[in-house]
């Protein structure tokens, strides 16, 4: 197609600023992961229920994401289940009951749990293990401690969280019913098993870990303004979780708005994000702040529907984009195996066949888009000729210079509306003198915004469990390179899709 017909044609115009624009945030290379609820994390460590050797799937995928931006996975094991499993020093099998198996009653793990992290240890993760802060019992604690650091090591662990969601035992024993008694609780547990465990200083702390899902007597702003909690400088991570259309229905075009994702996050992510930039503890340092568990709920809970939509992959590349520019340091969505919340199902299930789902995608794309500078600052950019509620774009610079467009057209559509794909241009405006040509990216699936990531692909490439997670390229004809004219390319974005421009 000639240039000046696409031009004709191009509405929207993105103008990528010449300089990085002021407050730009520097992006942590270990920004995309995920979060491992602590029930069945056994089985996205080993390969399946019977077999307990490393899962090479997982590796592979985590890997996948972290060769894209230099950094090592930043990885959470933990969550409700972390908080009300029992610790047991005699037990000889990791979990009891093992994921999987019909049996019921409290969880309990012992000093063969923790050792499961070295089964994934050539993804080089970065681990943050949860003790519980409802078992009573300081022993418990100590000794899980000692079993974390004998088997995930000093250099391997990112930080300790204590607790999960407070908020949802504000008035339960133990209490956390006031910022205060959360905050000593917390550093008492801190100061056990920094002893017990013989925790160097250089090992931090993650709290309070507020859910989203429910609401909160206290704030983790308040936490930090108004209590001792930070005091001794051993908070490394101010950690939050957040889950989308909470509390209602929600429909794909829904979560996929633009404008919707902007004012939900104005609810708790901005307002903490803000603060935390500006907060120093009682060392002098800041906090950095981590949502350490997210994902998508509708009506109350998640629905195989949604979960399992190319939607989830839009949302989540334009989510993770949008917290870049407001200095996040990194996110990690939730996996619970056999579940809709997951990002991959590692092994077969009774009610799941191994997958790479759509989210994934999204933790792959926004990978790319941070790249391996070590250095890249994000900034979102207001579009021309466009209101923006259902298209966003941002600019990522490596050392302070231009090098990749983000285009995410959130426009609803999917092969069930029975109408073609609209596929409008955008004017990308300012590409730096002497670049002749860009390379173009698509996160895109051909049935569109409903299907499922059997053919999802980014850059034309996926990332399956019939690969074990490696890249399988040219699986579709999905990257261009287009002429620029005067500082100028002429991009197509089809509707529910993402354009990664290369510059």
């Amino acid at each position: 197609m000639r240039i000046d017909r696409l031009a004709a044609r191009a509405a929207t115009t993105v103008s990528i600023p010449a300089t990085v624009p002021q407050g730009a945030y520097t992006v942590n290379p270990s920004f995309p992961g995920v979060s491992f609820e602590l029930s069945t994390f056994s089985l996205y460590a080993q390969t399946s229920v019977s077999d307990a050797s490393a899962n090479q799937y997982s590796i592979n995928l985590i890997s996948e994401v972290a060769k894209r931006t230099g950094g090592r996975p930043l990885i959470r094991v933990g969550g409700n289940t972390g908080d009300s499993v029992a610790w047991d020093v005699t037990q000889t099998e990791p979990i009891v009951p093992a994921p999987g198996t019909t049996a019921t009653g409290t969880l309990t793990i012992g000093p063969q749990f923790w050792p499961l992290t070295e089964l994934l240890s050539p993804a080089k993760i970065l681990w943050m293990p949860q003790i519980s802060y409802t078992d009573t019992k300081y022993t418990d604690a100590n000794e899980a401690a000692q079993s974390m650091m004998s088997a995930i090591g000093v250099d391997n662990l990112g930080a300790i969280e204590i607790g999960n969601e407070p908020n949802f035992y504000s008035s339960s024993a133990p209490s956390a019913a006031t910022a205060q008694i959360f905050a000593e609780r917390f550093q008492a547990i801190a100061a056990n098993i920094t002893m017990a465990a013989n925790i160097p200083r250089c090992v931090s702390f993650a709290g309070p870990d507020i859910g989203s899902e429910g609401s909160a007597v206290w704030s983790t702003q308040d936490i930090f303004e108004q209590t001792n909690f930070a005091a001794t400088g051993n908070v490394g991570y101010a950690t939050d979780h957040w889950y989308r259309c909470v509390g209602g229905p929600c429909t794909l075009p829904d979560l996929m708005s633009h404008a919707n994702m902007v004012a939900d996050t104005a609810k708790q992510i901005a307002p903490l994000a803000a603060f935390l930039q500006t907060y120093k503890d009682g060392q002098g340092r800041k906090v950095p702040y981590y949502l350490d568990e997210i994902n998508i709920q509708t009506g109350g809970t998640s629905n195989q529907t949604t979960s399992f939509s190319f939607a989830t992959a839009l949302y989540g590349t334009d989510f993770m984009m949008y917290l870049m520019t407001l200095g996040v340091e990194a996110v990690n969505w939730e996996q619970v195996y056999s579940s809709v919340q997951n990002v991959w199902q590692p092994s077969d299930s009774a009610t799941m066949p191994a997958q790479t789902k759509n989210i994934y995608y999204s933790l792959i794309t926004a990978a790319e888009f941070i790249g391996t500078s070590g250095n890249t600052k994000v900034v979102e950019v207001t579009p021309g000729n466009n209101n923006g509620n259902t298209f966003s774009s941002y600019v990522a610079y490596d050392n302070n210079k231009a090098a990749r467009v983000s285009l995410v057209n959130l426009n609803y559509w999917d092969t069930s509306l029975g109408t073609s794909r609209p596929d409008p241009v955008v004017a990308v405006q300012g590409i730096p003198s002497g670049v002749s040509t860009i390379t173009v990216k698509y996160l895109t699936n051909p049935g569109g915004a409903a299907q499922d990531a059997n053919a999802t692909t980014f850059g034309g490439s996926q990332w399956t469990y019939a690969s074990r997670g490696a890249e399988v390229k040219d699986v579709q004809s999905t990257t261009l390179v287009l002429p620029v004219s005067g500082g100028v390319a002429q991009v197509p974005i089809p509707y529910s899709a993402v354009a990664i421009v290369y510059l």
